[in-house]
């Protein structure tokens, strides 16, 4: 009983989780800067990596990262977050380093607001969330969920 209550209190952790985290230089990387977010003109074109924009994803463009990949963006003002998918360039106005789905604008609750503060960590690639365990009992869960 004591070994399950334990695992309750504790966030799962798994060795391919945390390889991935070993594996991927990206993850973990914060950037900080100003955001916007794409008007709804741009809904239904052609994004840089070949899909429709749709601007209820939660989708961004990013200048250099690769595509694919999963931002987790904080507007600390509203104390919000979202979490994002790469899958356009730019953009491509100084001093900003996100572009966001209308949708993503939504959720952070910056529509009212325009262009803002934000936060971004990288959190995962090629479509998918990983959880950087950082839990003092992390070890001992990955050796009991070893593949």
């Amino acid at each position: 009983m004591r070994f399950l209550y334990l695992l309750l209190l504790v966030p799962l952790s798994s060795s391919s989780n945390s390889q991935k985290w070993m594996d991927n230089p990206l993850l973990g990387t914060e950037l900080i800067g100003k955001a916007s977010f794409y008007g709804p003109g741009f809904h239904g074109r052609v994004t840089a990596n070949g899909e429709r924009m749709d601007q209820n994803a939660m989708t961004c463009a990013s200048k250099e990262l690769p595509f694919n990949t999963m931002l987790e963006v904080t507007y600390p003002e509203k104390g919000t977050q979202v979490i994002v998918r790469v899958n356009d360039r730019g953009p491509f106005i100084p001093g900003r380093i996100i572009d966001l789905s209308q949708g993503a604008a939504e959720v952070l609750n910056m529509i009212d607001d325009g262009v803002v503060d934000v936060e971004v960590m990288v959190v995962g690639d090629d479509g998918h969330v990983y959880i950087r365990n950082t839990s003092p009992f992390s070890h001992f869960l990955d050796s009991i969920f070893e593949e």
